[in-house]
């Protein structure tokens, strides 16, 4: 069933959309029973496309049947098929281009009794049509490197006679950090202009801080470098300065980036605050900053107009900047990039559980009518996630043919390109942004049958359940917190039957693995290791830090042999090298070390606190002087909030800005009286303040995440019920939607010889 599943999604991947004419009944043979019967033709002098398109059509055909089709330049000659690349060579194909699309990346292919050209309006289209020729017989290259291609065995090949044209549904196809040097990235057609970037303001000369302070942001009174102060009219004259020399040292360039500084600290004296339309962005907490910069754009391209009429500028629509302006009508020359980092990146503009994406999808709309030309600057992977299980194909599907229909002219999508996780998602992706009605359920079938072979339908199975699970999840923050409910044990009971069954069904026993076993062992990694950092999380949540720490022991080998895993190229690998240790240092290990060491070392656990506390926020700041840190019980409308289970964006919190409180109660054994004892938080977003029964405990470490001590030996009442509360400030740009306490908290004393 699913190989014709396959066959019928190679049908509709490959059907003749932009095909001049009906299907013809003829075929043209070029290898037959072992022998050559065509020739690829060049011109005199190629290009490195044209080289390269040569080279590949050589190199398939090759794996294909064992046999190499000649190449030759600038002829064919006797009675063999010419297979001829590029424009020069198939000038009769000039104008049916031209008639259908001026994008460089255009191409037709033609295939008659009098041979085959391949020919684009670029010598990379050419290339391109290169890769759908191959297409047609059954290549295929699903990941990066040898393991992710297929090329089918076969002692004949041909192609029915026809004319076919392909255009790109979007000019500009590019996935940030994937590469552009593989040779996966130009097979799926991914190019075109690519967005600059954006982050900081070029001035001319450069600003210095320390004997002009003027041109940096007013921010609660002082002068700061966070960022410009936009209204000086200096910064104005400066950056007009810097962007001409720009364009002058890049006489090519067609835009270049800008905007501000990554982060906050806009500038707040009167003549930045009267550019501004006080709209306020809930999403971002803070008045909206695009009008003032949009104001800054439109003041630089009217003043290099003369010299440079057609250059743009380019920014990110992001943060406190990525509403629409109200006041000011952008130059049509101001180019965006929408990047919605305070928005939730797992769902799709019309999934029903995500309110967020909801109001994605009207500012896309927004921005699409307002200028002629948008970028979409997303996210294709979990943010500061260490490259565990994911799938956007969900979300993807259903906004790429939305963004075309809003007039979006292109993607630089943000990745970190974890094959072992990812793949499915770039590679749909990636072919969507080539076409955008691809059949996306044919896609995927083929994807199945063509990777997995024996294993297709259970594999296909496990990486569906993952995208359905991320699909389904009410869960909108970054990062792997919410992976527990994600992840729940039911799922982890049927993804383990199906990796068993697809492993059973593409075994070859008494010989080496299989292809299809190697590739099914990609993602067998990557779910052990999921599983290794699951069971951590609920062994940690239980204050069983010897089982915790076993199994990041066990997180970490896992991690080092995916990425010691050779796909054959240097410039992908199973998990993304900047994050796989980076992001499981900074949310989870420190607390599992720690809580290890006063558990299982150097101390013993005494008490642990419930994982849910009673909540309040506290926007105006009243909590202390109203007591809301005394000892008992107090009124006052408290909630129960979960710490470890939950983050604040999963509870409703969104990414929300300002002080917060937490209360709880805790009995103490009576045994731990005349003991040292102290109080561990395993982590808070960003900054807390504790007390014990009313009294001062003390506050945490600087930096978010970090686990922290308190020596509470005369505060606490052994033998007794104890009051802890604690007020979290959280005022810095989150992405990933945490806030407050977010691992374990507990009670702890030394060991009895008194040792720490």
């Amino acid at each position: 069933m699913l190989r014709a599943l396959a066959l019928a999604a190679a049908l509709t991947l490959l059907s003749p959309a932009g095909a001049l004419g009906g299907p013809a009944a003829e075929e043209l043979v070029l290898i037959d029973a072992g022998r050559a019967r065509a020739c690829i033709v060049t011109p005199a002098d190629p290009s490195p496309d044209l080289t390269l398109a040569a080279d590949e059509l050589q190199r398939h055909l090759r794996l294909m049947t064992g046999v190499s089709l000649p190449v030759e330049r600038a002829s064919g000659g006797d009675d063999r098929v010419a297979i001829r690349l590029g424009l020069a060579l198939a000038p009769e194909l000039a104008p049916v281009l031209s008639r259908h699309s001026q994008d460089p990346a255009a191409f037709a292919i033609d295939i008659s009794p009098d041979g085959v050209a391949l020919a684009g309006n670029s010598d990379e289209g050419t290339l391109f049509a290169a890769y759908e020729f191959l297409e047609q017989l059954g290549c295929r290259w699903y990941m990066p490197g040898d393991l992710g291609t297929v090329v089918p065995r076969r002692e004949r090949v041909a192609l029915p006679f026809q004319r076919r044209v392909r255009a790109p549904s979007f000019p500009s196809r590019h996935l940030q950090a994937v590469s552009g040097d593989l040779p996966w990235y130009r097979r799926q057609r991914l190019g075109g202009p690519y967005f600059p970037s954006c982050h900081g303001i070029p001035l001319e000369p450069p600003a210095d801080f320390a004997s002009e302070p003027e041109l940096f942001a007013l921010v609660d009174g002082e002068r700061r470098q966070s960022q410009l102060c936009v209204s000086h009219p200096e910064v104005l004259e400066r950056a007009t300065a810097a962007v001409l020399r720009y364009f002058d040292e890049h006489p090519e360039a067609p835009w270049i980036g800008m905007g501000p500084n990554d982060g906050g600290g806009y500038c707040e004296c009167d003549r930045c605050r009267a550019l501004d339309a006080g709209e306020w962005d809930a999403h971002a907490a803070a008045i909206s900053m695009t009008d003032r910069y949009v104001w800054l754009f439109n003041g630089i391209l009217e003043r290099i107009e003369d010299r440079y009429p057609d250059r743009r500028i380019g920014f990110y629509a992001y943060a406190a900047h990525k509403l629409p302006p109200r006041r000011r009508r952008p130059d049509p020359r101001v180019v965006p990039a929408l990047a919605p980092i305070t928005l939730c990146r797992i769902h799709g503009l019309d999934n029903p559980v995500c309110p967020d994406r909801s109001f994605y999808r009207q500012l896309m709309a927004e921005w699409g009518a307002l200028l002629p030309e948008v970028y979409e600057r997303g996210y294709y992977f979990n943010l500061a996630d260490p490259g565990f299980p994911f799938s956007k194909v969900h979300a993807v599907r259903g906004e790429t043919p939305y963004a075309h229909r809003a007039g979006i002219a292109g993607w630089r999508v943000e990745c970190m390109p974890s094959w072992s996780a990812d793949t499915p998602t770039l590679y749909v992706a990636a072919r969507l942004m080539w076409d955008v009605d691809t059949d996306v359920d044919a896609l995927l079938a083929d994807f199945y049958d063509g990777f997995f072979g024996p294993a297709a339908a259970p594999m296909g199975e496990y990486l569906d359940s993952i995208d359905r699970a991320y699909r389904d999840c009410d869960c909108h923050a970054g990062s792997s917190h919410c992976l527990p409910r994600v992840f729940p044990d039911l799922w982890r009971a049927a993804a383990a039957r199906r990796l068993d069954e697809a492993e059973s069904l593409a075994a070859t026993p008494g010989s080496a693995p299989s292809v299809y076993a190697r590739r099914l062992g990609i993602f067998r990694m990557a779910h052990e290791r999921l599983e290794a950092f699951l069971d951590m999380l609920r062994d940690r949540d239980r204050l069983d830090f010897a089982a915790a720490h076993e199994h990041l022991a066990d997180l970490r080998a896992r991690t080092d042999t995916m990425l010691a895993y050779d796909l054959g190229v240097e410039a992908a690998r199973l998990l993304y090298p900047r994050s796989a240790h980076s992001y499981l240092d900074r949310f989870w290990t420190a607390c599992v070390e720690q809580g290890y060491e006063r558990t299982c070392g150097r101390g013993r656990l005494v008490a642990g606190l419930p994982e849910a506390w009673d909540f309040l926020v506290d926007p105006t700041g009243v909590g202390e002087a109203s007591g809301w840190h005394r000892d008992g019980a107090i009124g006052g409308g408290w909630q129960p909030l979960h710490t470890t289970a939950a983050t604040w964006s999963e509870q409703g919190l969104h990414y929300y800005k300002g002080a917060a409180w937490y209360r709880t109660r805790v009995d103490l054994p009576q045994a731990a009286a005349g003991d040292s004892l102290y109080l561990f938080f395993g982590g808070v977003d960003e900054k807390a303040t504790v007390w014990l029964n009313g009294e001062l405990a003390g506050e945490s470490a600087v930096g978010s995440f970090r686990p922290f001590d308190l020596d509470v030996t005369g505060l606490a009442r052994p033998g007794a019920s104890n009051t802890v509360a604690v007020r979290v400030l959280n005022e810095k740009l989150n992405e990933v939607g945490t806030g407050g306490i977010t691992a374990p908290v507990f009670f702890w004393r030394p060991g009895r010889d008194g040792r720490q």
